[in-house]
C-alpha cells in the first residue's frame, strides 16, 4: 500500500514543492481484516489534502485478518521529507 501513499505525497508536493512532516494515523482492523475507521492522531504536515489523502486511501486497505476474529487498534507514523 505503499504507492498509494507515496501517491498523496507526490500530488502534495505538486501543490507545494516543501512538504513535509509526520502524520500519525490511528486506525482499527476489524475481524474481516478491513480498516473499519482512521483518523488523524497527530499532524505535522500542515497540508490538510495530504493528510486527507492518506486517511482516504486507508479507510479501503484490505488487511491479514487479526488472529481471534478481534479489532485491532493501531497507531502509524508516516514520516515525508
Amino acid at each position: 500500500h505503499m504507492s498509494e501513499i507515496r501517491y498523496c505525497y507526490e500530488s502534495a508536493m505538486v501543490r507545494q514543492s516543501n512538504v513535509e512532516g509526520k502524520l500519525v494515523v490511528a486506525f482499527n482492523i476489524g475481524p474481516s481484516g478491513r480498516v473499519t475507521t482512521a483518523s488523524a492522531a497527530a499532524a505535522t504536515t500542515r497540508d490538510p489534502k495530504l493528510n486527507d489523502c492518506v486517511i482516504r486511501r486507508l479507510q479501503g486497505w484490505q488487511l491479514p485478518k487479526p488472529k481471534g476474529g478481534v479489532n485491532v487498534a493501531i497507531s502509524y507514523p508516516f514520516i515525508f521529507k
